[in-house]
């Protein structure tokens, strides 16, 4: 009886304990919270490279609603677009509504040229920028928070020439034309640097006055000359009228083109008069691994229409700053830069490029694909 009577006292002791226990087991554990990146998106919707600032758009908004949707959990972002209007006024006055706002990290402005006059703002503000569609040298000696995952004209024109000098093509001469804006007089140097790196010889280099409307005289300039090739470095309102009046003026021979040239707006301008055109790219539509077939696809179902390398690179630049947040396990932009600095050598990440990492100086490194124009589409460019 004695020993009955402890344990009925034992379990009125425990009761309440079992009755606390009881609750927090039918009670579930609330989940953390997930890192919410905000972002500002400073992106070229109207002006001269509208045509790059769009598409770049919806690569950022598909790869948010996918990171939103669970793609990698516990990060969530949420982007605010505002255009810079293809201008140095524009590109600031979007980085000052995102300061205001507070943003974890800026991407953008669209123009290297714009990027060189505005980021020195983020980097003084201690604010991340990711310059996805900046090639141009100058862009990461701005500072330790600017990044640029976009691949550099340095990385890229120097591979595309010497795969063309090594082809069956084997040029020997070339004429450079450099269109007018600030891009191409920065980009058709190292155009020329390359070529001649490669034992081209550059027999002369054209250069667009600004306003031209009439290309005729510096095509038939060219034919001339009679060059195994012609690089243009340009953008895209002047890069299409140029092909077309090589074409009209019996150039008929390949045709090197800078960062610029890569566009479908290009193609679609010049028309039959692109056939021939060969450029370096870090995605292409005709590259055929499991994650770009499903990519094309699932922007194909979204938008209607194919991406382009800007949709492409901008879409997988998101994927690379949501995952150095969840890397970092940071929002944080002091932090944030951190977690994106460590993404470097073996320390990289797989997205729709390939594998994505950031050399010591913060600019991007991933594959580099050659491709060619051949019956109005992109395809491989074939070196025999």
């Amino acid at each position: 009886m004695a020993y009955t009577a402890r344990m009925h006292a034992l379990r009125r002791g425990l009761a309440p304990l079992l009755a606390l226990v009881a609750l927090l087991i039918a009670v579930p554990v609330a989940s953390a919270a997930p890192l919410t990146i905000n972002v500002g998106a400073a992106l070229s919707l109207t002006g001269d490279a509208s045509a790059y600032g769009l598409s770049s758009r919806k690569g950022i908004d598909m790869a948010a609603a996918e990171i939103n949707a669970g793609a990698i959990p516990g990060v969530r972002i949420n982007v605010k677009t505002v255009d810079d209007l293809s201008t140095t006024p524009g590109a600031a006055a979007a980085f000052g509504v995102f300061v205001r706002d507070g943003v974890s990290a800026i991407m953008g402005p669209t123009l290297s040229n714009v990027a060189l006059d505005v980021d020195p703002f983020a980097q003084a503000t201690r604010i991340p920028v990711l310059a996805i569609s900046n090639t141009q040298p100058g862009i990461t000696e701005i500072g330790t928070f600017v990044f640029r995952p976009a691949l550099t004209e340095t990385y890229v024109l120097p591979q595309v020439v010497k795969t063309v000098a090594t082809s069956t093509l084997m040029p020997k001469t070339a004429v450079v034309i450099q269109g007018s804006d600030t891009f191409a007089a920065t980009s058709g140097p190292l155009l020329t640097s390359a070529l001649s790196g490669n034992g081209i010889t550059v027999k002369k280099t054209e250069l667009v006055p600004a306003g031209t409307t009439d290309f005729s005289a510096i095509a038939a300039d060219v034919k001339a000359n009679d060059p195994d090739i012609v690089g243009i470095s340009a953008l895209a309102p002047e890069a299409a009228p140029l092909l077309l009046a090589l074409r009209n003026a019996g150039y008929k021979k390949a045709v090197i083109g800078s960062n610029g040239l890569n566009s479908p707006a290009v193609v679609k301008g010049a028309g039959s008069a692109s056939n021939g055109l060969i450029v370096g790219t870090a995605w292409a539509g005709w590259n055929d691994t499991p994650e770009n077939k499903a990519f094309i696809k699932a922007f194909k179902k979204k938008y209607k229409s194919s991406p382009d390398q800007f949709s492409a690179t901008a879409y997988a630049y998101t994927y690379v700053l949501a995952r150095a947040a969840k890397n970092g396990k940071t929002v944080a932009p002091d932090a944030l830069a951190t977690a994106l600095a460590a993404i470097q050598g073996t320390k990289n990440v797989s997205t729709l490029l390939g594998n994505f990492s950031f050399d010591v100086n913060r600019n991007g490194i991933s594959p580099v694909l050659v491709q060619q124009v051949k019956n109005g589409k992109w395809g491989a460019f074939k070196t025999s």
